[in-house]
């Protein structure tokens, strides 16, 4: 194709002068390129895979921004759009809002990222930008079909970029980087941001999957603004391995089930914004934990953050336990702000925190509106805080059959039967070494020395219980019982109704809320 004969405009909407037009020195990114002037149709039936390659690889060689005009169909590829190695300031946009690309083959994606088996150390792909697109296949892909993703990266590295605007209708994943690398092919993304993201309801996989093998790095993404429906999907919305200072502000999700978001492979410093779900549910999965923080990566000793956390299910149902945090050893979790609701409960039971001996900090619990939510599970009570809120931790040292009314051992660490701030006794949750297996377990809680609401609060653990926890949300409020001020001194005491086997110590949490 002639030069002259493509149509490069500036962003004022005048034509170069044609001095310019015929110098050698690269286009600068503000210029627009036509699509069309290569051959593409847009009409859905004619194939404009070849069209499309040579725009993208003028675009991106001569740093130009190539324009794809809206059309009513899409443009039909036959095979994956590659983006050319080692080049930077260029742009591919979509006009007059999301411009379709429709895939014909199964298991490519739309746009791919890859050094083509080249090394290209001093030729990183950068300030570059993609928006306005939506990837459809003219098949939906399901999981198996990893490879069908809306922007796929290979190998190499790719930084400063933008990916604005864009939604996966029915592929596998929208942004991800290749499952397997080839070995000694490094990859590396960071500095980028990821906008107003859409996963859509066909869609199986993650709408941003970036992992790096060997885990290498990929330090500074924003994550913003990503909506998903998630029917069909069986892939966590987000998954981070091998990052780094990763920012997500505004998540919602609706018909989510399992996991949301993984971290874990060396991922560190997560802060999380205003995520909310709604209409999802909690049922028997293969993994269960909604965020998950632990993985089995390597051992992680960064910072999660979360400010704004909603969770509203339609259904808690399963025989699983289940959480909506989950950390593993030496990793920090800071909650800010969370309330949770559950419409309808069949079974099971949903914890808030469980922790590995990681640390936890709530800063603020906003309602837990159904009464089978725990608030925290954690073998090391020591390490969760409350900016509002305050857990005290006793202990009862071997159990003895007909016991009557024995106050627990000598307290824990954990600022023991002193009550350090006031508030609201708002939850007793109880841990065993061991099932009872006969006979009776109850619990009765007192505050300076006389039982707290006598005849109401009593937490019975009975015969044939299957587990060794179990948990009372109190929150009763209109109960001056219930209401303690520093200086108040709590404790439990422990009847056994007759002879039994199983557990020879217990643990309790007394949760005490200033809400």
């Amino acid at each position: 194709m002639n030069r002259r004969d493509l149509l490069i405009l500036g962003t004022s909407g005048g034509v170069f002068g044609a001095a310019s037009a015929r110098s050698n020195k690269s286009e600068s990114i503000e210029g627009r390129l036509d699509l069309r002037k290569f051959g593409a149709v847009g009409d859905g039936l004619h194939d404009d895979t070849n069209a499309l390659q040579r725009a993208i690889d003028y675009a991106c060689t001569n740093k130009m921004r190539l324009a794809i005009p809206g059309t009513f169909q899409s443009y039909l590829i036959s095979n994956s759009l590659s983006i050319p190695p080692g080049t930077h300031d260029w742009a591919i946009t979509g006009e007059a809002g999301r411009v379709t690309i429709t895939q014909s083959a199964d298991n490519k994606p739309i746009f791919l990222f890859s050094s083509q088996g080249h090394d290209y150390r001093e030729m990183t792909n950068r300030a570059f930008s993609l928006k306005n697109m939506r990837a459809a296949w003219t098949r939906n892909q399901g999981i198996t079909n990893k490879e069908s993703n809306m922007f796929l990266f290979d190998d190499g590295g790719y930084a400063d970029f933008q990916i604005e605007n864009c939604e996966n209708h029915n592929g596998c994943r929208l942004v991800s980087t290749r499952e397997v690398q080839a070995p000694g092919r490094q990859l590396n993304v960071w500095g980028c941001i990821m906008s107003h993201l859409f996963s859509g309801y066909e869609a199986s996989g993650a709408a941003v999957r970036l992992r790096t093998n060997p885990v290498e790095g990929m330090p500074n993404i924003l994550i913003s603004h990503l909506y998903a429906l998630r029917h069909r999907a069986e892939e966590e919305l987000i998954h981070l391995a091998g990052c780094s200072s990763v920012n997500i502000d505004n998540v919602e999700i609706n018909f989510g089930r399992g996991p949301q978001l993984v971290c874990w492979g060396g991922t560190t410093e997560v802060n999380v914004r205003a995520w909310r779900m709604e209409e999802c549910t909690i049922a028997d999965t293969a993994r269960n934990v909604i965020f998950d923080l632990s993985g089995n990566g390597p051992i992680q000793q960064g910072t999660y953050r979360f400010q704004g956390v909603e969770m509203r299910f339609v259904t808690i149902d399963s025989t699983q336990p289940h959480s909506v945090f989950h950390a593993s050893a030496g990793a920090q979790v800071i909650i800010d702000g969370y309330q949770e609701v559950a419409t309808r409960h069949k079974s099971g039971a949903l914890t808030i925190a469980t922790t590995q001996d990681a640390r936890i900090l709530f800063r603020g619990v906003a309602d837990i509106v159904s009464p089978h939510i725990l608030l925290v599970d954690n073998p090391r009570l020591a390490d969760v805080t409350f900016a509002a809120t305050e857990v005290l931790r006793f202990y009862k040292n071997d159990l003895a059959p007909r016991m009557d009314r024995m106050a627990n051992d000598a307290p824990s660490a954990v600022k023991g039967q002193a009550v350090a701030a006031a508030g609201w006794i708002w939850a007793i949750e109880l841990s065993l070494d061991a099932d009872v297996t006969a006979g009776e377990i109850e619990l009765v809680l007192c505050k300076n020395g006389l039982p707290v609401d006598p005849g109401a609060l009593k937490l019975a653990i009975t015969r044939g219980a299957s587990g060794v926890k179990t948990a009372a949300f109190i929150k009763n409020i209109s109960h001056p019982d219930y209401y303690v001020i520093p200086g108040d001194r709590v404790h439990f005491e422990i009847s056994t109704d007759q002879s039994f086997s199983g557990p020879k110590n217990a643990l309790f949490n007394l949760v005490v809320a200033n809400i």
